[in-house]
């Protein structure tokens, strides 16, 4: 099989969706709402909510506190975003791994149950755990220290005129370059994880021999559906739940996010699907043995 073009790779991706959906709905939404539970249950717990809500029904006060008082009040909310986040990344592993297995399997004409998809995911889980947060601390570590080696001559240094800030653009895209392209090149470790069974260091270095040599199609691939979808499920977790919680909150809001809350397991789940088929293109593409 030849890697397909875009639009035939997302309408295939769709159809497969569209036969594993049943197979696909307990785990993803189950898993959903206990995020969004446990993301109220963090925020609550940390005060979190004080911040939130005199942002939302006091902004011109939060203006006149002095900077030590407004940031000892916004550090709840900081810690408990850091907090909802990990436990975005935990559950939305399990979910994906869930949509790679699904869609793997229709596509091998296969019929998958709930209950085979989320046996098998949780099996995988902790691998799939290890690999990813490894390679979100190598990419973190990439960006990091790009971003730091850049933004301490442009502090100290400015940027006076244009020539100084076309120098300071291009350095950046230098310093955060390596990191930029680990976050790409490790990409497809979750479907590995999932559908070819591999270890920790096995998988990342499979993502990278995949991805190889189609890295810039695969960097717009990401850009196109898993970021703009990534972001959109954060927004809800990190920014709509907590808001729909603070006093004055509106009941059309509060309404849509705990639908977003109930659906944003099967957006995961149709995110993996997506770049279940993806992986399966670059694995057509290349044999590796």
């Amino acid at each position: 099989m030849s890697p397909r073009p875009l639009s035939r790779l997302l309408g295939d991706a769709m159809m497969s969706l569209a036969r594993t959906w049943r197979a696909l709905l307990v785990p993803a939404v189950t898993v959903s709402v206990g995020m969004s539970v446990a993301a109220w249950a963090i925020f609550e717990a940390n005060g979190a909510g004080a911040f939130l809500d005199a942002v939302v029904n006091n902004p011109d006060g939060l203006r006149r506190l002095p900077a030590e008082v407004l940031a000892d009040l916004s550090r709840p909310f900081y810690l408990a975003a850091a907090q909802i986040l990990a436990v975005q990344i935990v559950g939305s592993l399990y979910i994906a791994l869930a949509g790679h297995l699904a869609v793997a399997a229709h596509t091998r004409g296969e019929t998958p149950t709930a209950a085979q998809v989320s046996r098998q995911a949780a099996r995988r889980f902790p691998v799939g755990l290890g690999s990813t947060l490894l390679a979100l601390t190598t990419v973190g570590i990439l960006l990091g220290s790009g971003l730091l080696l850049w933004v301490s001559p442009v502090l100290s240094v400015g940027t006076p005129n244009a020539a100084s800030e076309l120098v300071a653009a291009l350095l950046l895209c230098v310093l955060v370059g390596p990191g930029i392209w680990a976050g790409v090149v490790l990409s497809m470790t979750a479907p590995v994880v999932a559908i070819e069974g591999g270890g920790v260091f096995g998988s990342l270095r499979r993502s990278m021999q995949l991805v190889r040599g189609r890295w810039w199609a695969t960097a717009r691939f990401l850009v196109m559906v898993g970021l703009l979808g990534g972001i959109a499920i954060l927004l809800i977790q990190v920014v709509a739940l907590p808001l729909a919680t603070v006093g004055g909150a509106s009941p059309v809001l509060t309404l849509a996010t705990v639908l977003g809350a109930i659906t944003q397991g099967m957006l995961v789940a149709a995110i993996a699907g997506v770049h279940t088929h993806w992986y399966l293109d670059l694995r057509a593409g290349k044999t590796f043995l």
